[in-house]
């Protein structure tokens, strides 16, 4: 069988996975709001199931695929609550609720402080000057953090105060 013919079976099993009737009744409970902070000992004695098909469920892909399905679920469910609670929050003045809608509209984000290490030979040209901080920025990442233009470098180094 060729290696793609695998995968695909692999990914086909998990779509097709069928939960055991133990398996449905544990999903259930781990799904339940209720339940959330309970102990997975608690949690399987509300399921009437061992700790043993607890841990041999979850090593499961198929099952750990149906319950993380189930989860984004739940939790995509409730991000119109969320946010509508997090807008009202900061609509009253809450700092850190104003902030949280404001990141998520892409509209803040925390202030980074970066810091560039190394020297500049002052006796340099121009263009030379440009090239070794072009190579530090492709280095470390930070082109936002120095403009691309370098309009108040002079052309002569010794028109440097």
């Amino acid at each position: 069988m060729a290696e793609n013919d695998s995968t695909n079976i692999a990914v086909q099993n998990l779509t097709e996975y069928q939960l055991t009737e133990k398996e449905k009744i544990l999903l259930t409970v781990l799904l339940n709001p209720e339940y959330r902070t309970k102990s997975v000992t608690d949690m399987c004695k509300i399921a009437n199931c061992t700790r043993t098909t607890y841990y041999e469920s979850f090593s499961k892909p198929g099952f750990k695929a149906i319950y993380e399905e189930k989860t984004k679920e739940i939790v995509k469910q409730s991000i119109g609550p969320v946010v509508n609670a997090f807008v009202r929050e900061a609509l009253r003045g809450s700092f850190q609720h104003g902030k949280v809608i404001l990141e998520m509209a892409g509209l803040y984000s925390d202030k980074q402080q970066i810091e560039v290490t190394g020297g500049i030979d002052v006796n340099l040209s121009r263009s030379e000057i440009q090239s070794r901080i072009a190579d530090l920025l492709s280095k470390k990442q930070l082109d936002s953090a120095i403009p691309a233009d370098f309009t108040d470098i002079p052309d002569d180094p010794d028109d440097v105060p």
